[in-house]
Formats: structure tokens, C-alpha cells, sequence
């Protein structure tokens, strides 16, 4: 039974994005709570819904560190305006001393778990959170509660609605919700099989 674990796991994953249906949009969309998280995570790209959400938690968690990725090679796609970050930071209320930028070796969600990882070891992290647009927090989710096993630091995810367009409900409307669903719907397939990811643990939706 074990060796069909993943199979499974991606069986699962692939019937419940078809069943989804409109549901879609809901249905990726995933948020874990931590209190008093040692460090607030923004994953890369999408700074204009991610940043906005990430200086809000450091206002509410001034102890907090605030964490960036950097893509070994920074294009609009995977870190659309990489090199402002800090500064758009400052602009909302987080000093420079806070924020710590860390490179990633392997790409993807998957790469930037990897690195955060090793962060987090070096630096003493206890306690995560993690920020990123609303549709891409359970994929998220699930990859860091994988790369992070066993490593004792308690996980969160926290979906950037408020600085979102994203309306998972009817997700069909628009051209961004729709191309962001199918992305996401096949990425967490993706994921599935190559990581062994499974995003039905950890999320309360």
C-alpha cells in the first residue's frame, strides 16, 4: 500500500480538481494560521498583492524578520519587480534592518521552499508564515509542509486577499482568475507527481 501512497495521492489530486468545477477557485485557495511567526515570507513575483499583505504582518509582528526569494535568474515572470522590493517595503512601514533576501538554487515554489528551509535552520526559525497570492497558497502550502518535515518549525500560509483582484468564487469571470485557476489546477497536478506534495493536509479552508 505504501508504494501506491503517491499514485494515489495524485489520483486524488487530478479527480478533485475535475470535480471541482466551479469550485475551482475556492478550492485553491488555503489558509493556515501561526501566532507570532519569527519570520513573515513573501514569495516571489506578484509584488503588487504579495508586498501590501507582507507589510501589514510586519506592522502586527514588529519582532518578526521579513523574508524575500531571490530566482537565480530574475525575469518578469518569476520575480516581476525584483530589485524595488525593499524599498516598496520602507515605503509601507518596514525598516531595511528587518528584511533578509535569500537566493534560491532550484526553481519554483519547490526551489524557494528549499531555501527557505535552509534559512530557517541558520537563522533559528520556529515559527513561518507564508504570503503569497490567494490561488498559489495551497500549492504553497503543500510544498513547504513537505521540503519542511520533520524539521520542527511550525508552518503558515496566508493568502494576500485583500491586495488581490482574485475572486475565487466566480473565478470564470475574468481573464486573470481563469488563467491563474487553470495554472494553479495543473501545477498542483504537476506537483503532486513530482514532488509527492499532497494538498489536502494542512489547509483550512
Amino acid at each position: 500500500m505504501t508504494r501506491w501512497a503517491p499514485v494515489l495521492k495524485v489520483g486524488c489530486a487530478i479527480v478533485a480538481v475535475a470535480l471541482a468545477g466551479r469550485s475551482c477557485g475556492t478550492f485553491l485557495v488555503a489558509e493556515r494560521a501561526v501566532e507570532r511567526p519569527d519570520a513573515i515570507l513573501s514569495l516571489a513575483s506578484h509584488e503588487w498583492e504579495r508586498l501590501p499583505e507582507v507589510a501589514r504582518l510586519a506592522r502586527d509582528y514588529p519582532d518578526s524578520r521579513v523574508v524575500l526569494t531571490l530566482p537565480p535568474v530574475v525575469t518578469e515572470f518569476n520575480c516581476h519587480d525584483c530589485s524595488h522590493r525593499p524599498a516598496r517595503l520602507g515605503f509601507m512601514g518596514v525598516a531595511a534592518d528587518r528584511i533578509d533576501v535569500i537566493p534560491i538554487l532550484a526553481p519554483g515554489t519547490h526551489g524557494e521552499a528549499l531555501a527557505t528551509l535552509s534559512y530557517a535552520r541558520q537563522a533559528r526559525v520556529r515559527k513561518l508564515l507564508v504570503v503569497t497570492s490567494p490561488y498559489h497558497t495551497r500549492r504553497s502550502l503543500a510544498t513547504f509542509q513537505k521540503v519542511f518535515a520533520g524539521s520542527g518549525v511550525e508552518l503558515g500560509v496566508r493568502p494576500a486577499t485583500a491586495s488581490s483582484a482574485a475572486d475565487p468564487v466566480h473565478w470564470w469571470r475574468t481573464p486573470y482568475d481563469r488563467w491563474y485557476v487553470r495554472y494553479e489546477s495543473l501545477a498542483i497536478v504537476y506537483y503532486s507527481l513530482r514532488y509527492g506534495v499532497d494538498p489536502f493536509v494542512g489547509a483550512e479552508d
